[in-house]
């Protein structure tokens, strides 16, 4: 039953990063982003990390998703033609459909008779609260506070985007 539904979230995932990619709205491609999070979350929990899933559900999908739809929904500009014409969603699903089928039947007729994980002697890895704490304070705390502050720039360089026009210094 696990294996099963690992690999529908991980077909459900693929699935959603291609319409993400094809998406011709950036409000569309942003929906389905939020779509391969939960998926990605979905796997998290199959992982035995909950923690990990409540994060990326709360995180990924929850606030940064926001955050980038409500700089798509301020920087919109005019439509373009190609966002006119739209895609029905039977003719994408009969095209995204036969690539991820094909892609799962080789990954499991490749992995057909092996046992499929973290080969032996790789550190035990879990998902709770205070392994992902200890990691990102001790190990990964350089990385961590950079993405912080590369986040910050972002957010201040949306907001400088987003000002109107008589408001710009640099003009």
């Amino acid at each position: 039953m696990e294996t099963s539904l690992f690999y529908l979230f991980g077909i459900l995932m693929l699935a959603s990063a291609i319409m993400t990619v094809a998406s011709r709205s950036a409000v569309a491609a942003a929906v389905w982003l939020i779509f391969s999070f939960v998926c990605a979350a979905g796997i998290f929990a199959l992982l035995a990390a909950p923690f990990l899933a409540i994060l990326q559900i709360l995180i990924y999908a929850g606030a940064i998703m926001v955050l980038f739809l409500f700089v798509i929904m301020m920087l919109q500009g005019p439509v373009l033609p190609a966002e006119e014409r739209r895609r029905s969603p039977l003719k994408l699903a009969l095209l995204t459909l036969p690539p991820a089928a094909v892609a799962v039947t080789l990954i499991s007729w490749l992995t057909r008779g092996r046992i499929v994980g973290f080969p032996e002697g790789s550190p035990a890895v879990s998902g709770t609260a205070e392994a992902v704490a200890g990691l990102l304070l001790n190990r990964y705390l350089l990385a961590f506070e950079l993405i912080s502050v590369v986040l910050l720039v972002a957010i201040i360089g949306a907001m400088a985007l987003g000002r109107k026009e008589e408001d710009k210094p640099w003009q």
